[in-house]
């Protein structure tokens, strides 16, 4: 898992990574309507998100086999939870290979990482996370999510 804000540069990321980001820095997101667009075939997608967050209690853990996710918040403010990869915990739904995506029970010593608008947080196959978590009070958020295809990291 990744921390960070667009304004500051890693420069230590994978070449793709970095090109997801540079996306992220230089796309006019304020018009950009919900949806999912292919920036890269199934290889990298974005997907624009207007949810509103959630109480913490409320939702379950999630995590990837195929995509890297980058979640980027584009405003208002979110809490994800974060968990490193735990092959032990029991699957509460198992949709892996449907739509590359699996939930476990809620947890209860996850890490809570709090967004504010210009920041990502990055997670890789198998790193658990509890996105749309409200900080204070549920808010509506604008965010996209980058899914990177983990083949494309070779």
């Amino acid at each position: 898992m990744l921390l960070g804000h667009l304004n500051h540069s890693n420069g230590a990321l994978p070449a793709i990574i970095e090109t997801a980001l540079n996306y992220l820095r230089h796309t006019d997101f304020s018009t950009m309507a919900a949806g999912r667009y292919p920036l890269d075939g199934e290889r990298m997608i974005a997907i624009v998100q207007t949810p509103m967050t959630q109480p913490w209690e409320t939702g379950m853990p999630e995590f990837h086999q195929r995509y890297i996710d980058i979640q980027y918040l584009v405003a208002g403010e979110e809490v994800i939870g974060y968990l490193p990869p735990n092959p032990a915990l029991s699957l509460s739904v198992d949709q892996l290979a449907e739509r590359d995506i699996a939930f476990v029970p809620p947890q209860d010593n996850e890490s809570r990482l709090v967004l504010s608008a210009g920041m990502y947080a990055i997670f890789f196959p198998g790193e658990l996370h509890k996105p749309c978590r409200a900080l204070n009070t549920p808010v509506s958020i604008k965010k996209v999510v980058i899914k990177i295809d983990i083949n494309c990291l070779n």
